[in-house]
């Protein structure tokens, strides 16, 4: 599901939730130990994502670490909109083969 985009990404976070589903990022499976979306990866697809549904290029997306790769798994990383520091949700929605999908949900007030 993705967001309409908005004029900008202040009246999208301020005014309703940036959702978007990311597909097609690559899982480490062969002699990785437990399968994980690295750090990186994370943040670049989360970033094109919402540059995608926003329709203009997304500031960067901030992440402590890699992401399982189960269904469920989340983990919150941050986007500063404006100058001040936003919550972004990312979860695992779908597992197929060596292919995550998961949902990324900006948070709709800044932090603190």
């Amino acid at each position: 599901m993705l967001a309409v985009p908005r004029a900008t990404y202040r009246a999208t976070m301020n005014h309703s939730k940036a959702i978007a589903s990311m597909l097609g990022i690559l899982v480490c499976l062969a002699g990785c130990g437990e399968a994980e979306v690295s750090k990186q990866d994370v943040e670049k697809a989360a970033q094109e994502s919402l540059s995608k549904s926003a329709g203009k290029p997304a500031p960067p997306i901030t992440c402590p670490s890699g992401l399982k790769a189960k269904v469920g798994s989340s983990l919150t990383c941050s986007i500063t909109l404006d100058g001040k520091p936003y919550d972004v949700a990312v979860a695992v929605t779908a597992i197929e083969g060596s292919q995550a999908t998961y949902s990324v949900e900006v948070a709709s007030k800044p932090k603190g």
